[in-house]
C-alpha cells in the first residue's frame, strides 16, 4: 500500500503503516520539497526501511500499491484532489480518503461524484471516505445508539475542541478564518454554505442508515471575537478577529431533526459557552432521551494530536474491508463493520 501526504494526520498514519505486520508499504507521496527523496522511516523519525517519498504521482502509481490512504487536503483543492482519486482509482488503486468532503462524495459534488464513479468503474476499484468527525464519530455511532430508543426526535452529533494546539496556519488561519474580521470573506470557510458542505455528508450517511428522509438542510457558521491577542501554536490571533466558531448544519427530516456542528475556540474565555471540556458528544431527544461522550487523550495527551492519530487509525483499520469490497464509491451506512488489526492488542 501507499500513503499519500504526510502532514500531522498522514505521518501517523504513515507511522501505522510501518507497524503492521500485515501491511506492506510501497510507496510515499509527499508535498514538501524538503521531505522529496527522503526515506519514508525518517519522516516518522525511526530507522530507514528502502522505502523513498516522491512529489510524482506517476512514480507512486508506478510503485503498485493495491490500496492509497489518501490524505491531501481536500478542503484547500478540491479539485486537484478528486482528481487525483479518480486517477488512482482508474489505475486499479483503491483509495480511502480521510477529508471531510470525501466522507460523502455526493454530497460535496454530484459532478465530481460521477468522475469518482467513472474511475472505480473503469480500474475495478473501491472508494471509502473515513475520518472522526466527520467520518466515524455521526455515521458509525449514531445509528448504533438508535438501537436503545423508543421515540426520537432530536440527534445532535457534536465535535467541541480548542485548536489552540494545531500547528497548521494555513488551516486555522486561510481555510477556518481565525485572525480575521468576523465579517471577512477571505477565509475558505467564511461561507456557511461551504462551512457546512463537509457535515452535510454525515446527516447523509446518518439518515440513509436510519431508512430516512430529508426534506431540507441548513447550513450555519457563528463566531465569536476574541477580546485579547492569543498566541496559540499556529500563529498570533488579534484581539477584535475571530477567536471561536461553529459550524455545521441543521436537518430537517419531518417529525425528526438532526443537527450535526462544529465547535471550536482559540481560548476557553472567548465563547465560554461554546467551550464545554473537549471532545465528542451525541444527544438523543425522545424516550429515552440520551448523551453519550466520547473523549480523546484521558491521560494528559494533546486532544488535537489524538484526534489525528483516531481519524489516521480508523483509514488504516479499514484497508481489509476497502480490499474486500466490491468495485464502486462505499459509505459508512453500508460498509460492513470492521475493528481494529489484531496487532494493535499484542503490542
Amino acid at each position: 500500500m501507499a500513503q499519500w501526504a504526510t502532514g500531522t494526520t498522514g505521518r501517523l498514519a504513515l507511522q501505522a503503516v510501518i507497524d503492521a505486520p500485515e501491511l506492506e508499504l510501497v510507496g510515499v507521496r509527499v508535498y514538501d520539497p524538503s521531505k522529496v527523496g527522503r526515506d519514508a522511516g525518517e519522516l516518522v523519525g525511526g530507522g530507514r526501511i528502502g522505502v523513498l517519498a516522491t512529489d510524482n504521482n506517476y512514480e507512486l502509481v508506478r510503485s503498485r500499491p493495491d490500496v492509497v490512504l489518501y490524505m491531501a487536503s481536500v478542503e484547500e483543492r478540491a479539485e486537484s484532489c478528486v482528481t487525483d482519486v479518480a486517477n488512482l482509482l482508474a489505475s486499479g488503486i483503491d483509495v480511502i480518503a480521510t477529508g471531510s468532503s470525501f466522507i460523502d462524495i455526493h454530497a460535496f459534488d454530484p459532478a465530481q461524484a460521477r468522475l469518482i464513479d467513472l474511475a472505480c468503474k473503469d480500474g475495478e476499484a473501491t472508494f471509502l471516505g473515513v475520518g472522526l468527525f466527520p467520518g466515524f464519530w455521526g455515521e458509525s455511532v449514531a445509528p448504533l445508539l438508535s438501537r436503545l430508543s423508543y421515540r426520537c426526535d432530536r440527534i445532535v452529533v457534536r465535535e467541541s475542541l480548542s485548536y489552540a494546539g494545531y500547528p497548521s496556519s494555513n488551516l486555522i488561519f486561510n481555510v477556518m478564518g481565525y485572525g480575521h474580521p468576523p465579517d471577512s470573506d477571505v477565509p475558505v470557510l467564511s461561507d456557511p454554505a461551504r462551512a457546512g458542505s463537509a457535515f452535510t455528508g454525515t446527516v447523509r450517511i446518518i439518515v440513509k442508515a436510519l431508512h430516512l428522509d430529508v426534506q431540507s438542510i441548513e447550513p450555519f457558521r457563528e463566531v465569536a471575537v476574541t477580546d485579547s491577542e492569543l498566541h496559540v501554536a499556529a500563529g498570533v490571533v488579534p484581539a477584535g478577529t475571530v477567536g471561536a466558531m461553529k459550524l455545521g448544519v441543521r436537518a430537517d427530516c419531518g417529525s425528526f431533526d438532526l443537527v450535526v456542528e462544529h465547535v471550536t475556540w482559540m481560548g476557553a474565555d472567548v465563547a465560554p459557552k461554546w467551550s464545554r471540556s473537549q471532545g465528542y458528544e451525541i444527544e438523543f431527544g425522545g424516550k429515552p432521551t440520551l448523551r453519550c461522550n466520547l473523549v480523546l487523550g484521558t491521560a494528559g495527551e494533546d486532544h488535537t494530536e489524538m484526534g489525528c492519530m483516531a481519524t489516521a487509525m480508523h483509514a488504516v483499520h479499514a484497508i481489509p474491508v476497502v480490499r474486500q469490497s466490491p468495485p464502486g464509491i462505499m459509505d459508512l451506512a453500508d460498509t460492513p463493520p470492521f475493528v481494529g488489526s489484531p496487532h494493535v492488542f499484542k503490542q
